[in-house]
């Protein structure tokens, strides 16, 4: 996995805004499981005219099973109206073994990979993101096939799995999220994964205040990286993150670009928008 300088891809899909979403339903979404691995998919009808990206959401411990239909509840219907918004693939896998399970993770990574093959997705923008456990499973989804990924958002996330590489976390564009009065899972978690981050090029840890009087940001001066730590919020801060255009504005301004020859090219679009595009591995089919 390299790094090539390039564009963000600057495709901003809709314009920016408050959003207000709308109970997400089973009627929203296809049935796409494997005997393995429940999930459900929505598809977005601007696929008919060419392809979208797509977002992979994790869900938590709260809804781990295999009734298909758990992880489509509450906690999705933000992520699912701004999908709907900027015609993006929303894929929704269920898992009964948690996140931190290597074959949970493979199998999702399976299942992208049929989409790819039976939908009209966009190979250069799957996106992951995850709350809770899926926080987690968000990290160690980058870990172990970061390469396929334009970026990522772990929210109030948990630990990745033990002997996570940080190296490989650092070349997947991430912005994660915490509150700092979260009572289930400790926003040192999140911080101890992104100082983690930050020691692969020796980058000068951020300075967290230790009375917050406002929401703390940082953003890496070499990397992309962004840690956003709330002042309150405490555990369900899913639904402010997934109700933040600015935050969808950053995540599909990425795009893999193809390796044709390995070379870093700088180029910039029509719009003017120059950054960080990163190099994709060959597909897997």
């Amino acid at each position: 996995m390299r790094l090539c300088f390039a564009i963000l891809c600057g495709l901003v899909l809709c314009a920016s805004g408050a959003t207000f979403s709308s109970a997400a339903s089973l009627r929203d979404f296809i049935d796409f499981s494997d005997p393995s691995l429940p999930g459900r998919l929505y598809v977005p009808p601007q696929a008919a005219t060419g392809p979208r990206p797509l977002i992979v959401f994790l869900h938590g411990a709260g809804e781990s099973g295999a009734d298909n239909t758990a992880q489509v509840n509450g906690n999705i219907d933000n992520l699912l109206t701004a999908a709907k918004a900027r015609g993006a693939y929303l894929y929704a896998p269920q898992t009964a073994i948690g996140w931190n399970s290597s074959t949970a993770i493979d199998r999702v990574m399976a299942m992208v990979d049929r989409a790819s093959a039976e939908q009209n997705v966009d190979e250069l923008r799957f996106y992951a993101t995850g709350l809770s456990m899926g926080g987690g499973g968000t990290w160690n989804l980058i870990n172990r096939h970061g390469d396929h990924f334009a970026a990522a958002a772990p929210i109030c996330a948990v630990l990745p799995a033990t002997g996570y590489s940080a190296a490989n976390l650092a070349e997947v564009p991430t912005w994660a999220f915490h509150a700092k009065d979260d009572a289930t899972v400790s926003y040192t978690t999140t911080r101890s994964v992104v100082a983690n981050i930050l020691g692969t090029t020796g980058e000068t840890l951020p300075a967290y205040p230790v009375r917050p009087t406002a929401d703390f940001a940082f953003q890496s001066s070499t990397l992309d990286l962004r840690h956003t730590e709330y002042r309150t919020g405490g555990h369900g801060i899913w639904g402010r993150v997934y109700n933040t255009p600015a935050f969808y504005d950053w995540m599909f301004a990425h795009a893999l670009v193809p390796e044709p020859s390995g070379l870093a090219v700088m180029f910039v679009t029509g719009l003017g928008m120059l950054g960080t595009c990163r190099q994709s591995a060959a597909r897997r089919r």
